[in-house]
């Protein structure tokens, strides 16, 4: 499969960032490891990370969603009626 001119950067960044998740889930097991004195595998850092990539996509999914369901109005202070407003948007 080739990547076109476009879907290589976007690979890349994909690629940068759960470099970047596999490291701090690194970081994290080595601190709860020496803080609880146990060891973690590879395989589990790995799983731990992979997971973690995966949630932080599905809210990125959702927050996009939720962006483009509703039409955002700046305020420019609150008014009496935001409380009724959220809670007619939360039920939709």
């Amino acid at each position: 499969m080739e990547d076109g001119p476009e879907e290589q950067p976007e690979f890349s960044y994909r690629q940068r960032l759960k470099a970047a998740v596999h490291y701090t889930a690194g970081c994290l097991c080595e601190e709860v490891a020496s803080d609880k004195e146990v060891q973690f595998s590879r395989q589990t850092i790995a799983a731990i990370s992979e997971l973690t990539f995966r949630q932080c996509e599905n809210f990125a999914r959702d927050l996009e969603m939720f962006a483009s369901t509703k039409q955002w109005v700046t305020r420019s202070r609150p008014s009496a009626d935001m409380r009724e407003e959220a809670q007619s948007t939360l039920k939709m």
